[in-house]
């Protein structure tokens, strides 16, 4: 009787981790792919020579997000650059610039 609860028991426990696992893996980006990305597409004219100078460092977590809200690209000027990325690329951007902000664990510049 009691193998029989501790194989209920295992069981739902599995399931639950993987249904967390799946909920939680829905918007994750990579940070390394992310660096990739924002060293292709952004450090172009974010360097101090077309648009301000930009890092990971430069901005706090919270600022990263209000950044990459939904729709907020539509005010920028380099709105066109961003249309051309999917938003998993985003999104690996956001988590590269997320890992490296300043109030971050190891804030980092952009190299």
């Amino acid at each position: 009787m009691n193998r029989k609860w501790i194989l209920v028991f295992l069981t739902v426990t599995l399931v639950l981790g993987l249904i967390g696992l799946s909920i939680a893996g829905d918007k994750v980006g990579n940070s390394r792919k992310g660096k990739l990305l924002f060293r292709k597409n952004c450090r172009a004219c974010h360097n101090g020579s077309k648009a301000q100078e930009m890092g990971p460092y430069q901005k706090k977590i919270k600022e990263w997000d209000g950044i990459f809200a939904k729709d907020k690209y539509q005010e920028y000027s380099c709105k066109a650059e961003w249309e051309k990325l999917s938003e998993q690329d985003l999104l690996d951007i956001l988590s590269y610039l997320r890992a490296g902000a300043a109030d971050s664990k190891v804030p980092r510049g952009c190299g």
